[in-house]
C-alpha cells in the first residue's frame, strides 16, 4: 500500500481550495506543482495516480501527490460533489510503501475511507471559509487549519480497517457484480458464517441486503441525472438479471417503482 509522508516542519501555503461539481466528467489529466487534497462529499469517482486506480467514494479522502501524474480514465456515473485543497509541498514530502511512520511525519495511505460521521467535512469547510475570509487575520487561519486536518486525516488513516470495511471497498469497486458470499470468506481466508457474522455485526444488515441497498441508491441516482437511460441498460449496469429483475428489487428496497425515479 502506498503512503503518504508530508513533513509538517514548515507551514503549508494554500494556493486555492474551493467546493466543486463533476457531471458526467474525468478528473483531469495533469502533474501539479501542488498537492491535492480531494474529499468526496457525495457520488463515486474513478481517478488514477502513476498508473494505480483509485475509486472514491462519499466520505472518502484522497491525496494526489505533487509532482505525480494523476488522471481520470473514465467519467463519473453520476454527479460527484467534492471538497478540495491546493496546498505547497514540501522538500522531504515523498510517496512510498506503508512503513513504521518517519517521526513528526503526517502518515497515511493514498485514499483514506473517513465515513460520515469523521467531521472531515467540516474541517474541509473551514479551511475553505478562512481561505476566502477577507478579513486579513481570518485568513491567516487557513494554513493552520489544513494542519489540523492533515492531523486527523492520518489519525484515521492508521486506524485498522475492519472486514466490514473492506468488504464495502471490494462491492463499491465492482457495482457490475454480485458478489457471493463465498468470494469474501476466499478473499479473508475465513468460512462463509464467519465472514457473514462479522459484516451484520458490523453494519446491522446482512452481505446481501448492503449490496442490493448499494446497487439501488447508486441505480436511483443514475436514473435521476440519466433520464434517457433504459431500464435494460441501468440494470446491466449494476449486475441485475433484466430490467425485470431490477424493477421487482428497485421497489423493495425503494419503495417505489424504477419509472418514479425520473
Amino acid at each position: 500500500m502506498l503512503f503518504n509522508y508530508l513533513n509538517p516542519a514548515e507551514k503549508r501555503t494554500i494556493q486555492t481550495c474551493n467546493f466543486n461539481l463533476h457531471i458526467g466528467s474525468r478528473h483531469p489529466n495533469r502533474i501539479m506543482e501542488v498537492h491535492d487534497l480531494v474529499w468526496i462529499r457525495e457520488g463515486t469517482w474513478q481517478i488514477s495516480q502513476d498508473g494505480e486506480d483509485y475509486t472514491v467514494s462519499a466520505g472518502d479522502v484522497i491525496l494526489l501527490q505533487a509532482g505525480h501524474h494523476h488522471y481520470g480514465n473514465v467519467s463519473c456515473e453520476s454527479p460527484v460533489k467534492t471538497r478540495y485543497i491546493h496546498f505547497s509541498r514540501h522538500a522531504d514530502d515523498f510517496l512510498g510503501e506503508e512503513k513504521e511512520t518517519p517521526g513528526g511525519f503526517y502518515a497515511f495511505p493514498t485514499v483514506v475511507h473517513c465515513g460520515a460521521d469523521s467531521g472531515i467535512e467540516k474541517q474541509f469547510d473551514r479551511v475553505i471559509r478562512a481561505f476566502w475570509a477577507e478579513e486579513p487575520y481570518e485568513k491567516a487561519k487557513a494554513p493552520a487549519y489544513l494542519d489540523l486536518l492533515l492531523c486527523e486525516i492520518s489519525r484515521i488513516g492508521v486506524l485498522k480497517r475492519s472486514m466490514a470495511d473492506e468488504i464495502k471497498e471490494l462491492i463499491r469497486k465492482t457495482p457490475h457484480r454480485f458478489i457471493p458470499n463465498e468470494e469474501f470468506a476466499d478473499e479473508f481466508g475465513c468460512s462463509v458464517r464467519t465472514v457473514s457474522t462479522k459484516f451484520k455485526e458490523n453494519t446491522g444488515t446482512s452481505l446481501h441486503a448492503w449490496q442490493m441497498q448499494m446497487k439501488c441508491r447508486m441505480a436511483d441516482e443514475l436514473m435521476q441525472s440519466e433520464p434517457t437511460i433504459t431500464l435494460r441498460e441501468v440494470a446491466a449496469t449494476y449486475g441485475f438479471c433484466d430490467e425485470y429483475h431490477f424493477g421487482k428489487c428497485f421497489k423493495k428496497v425503494m419503495g417505489r417503482s424504477p419509472k418514479r425515479s425520473r
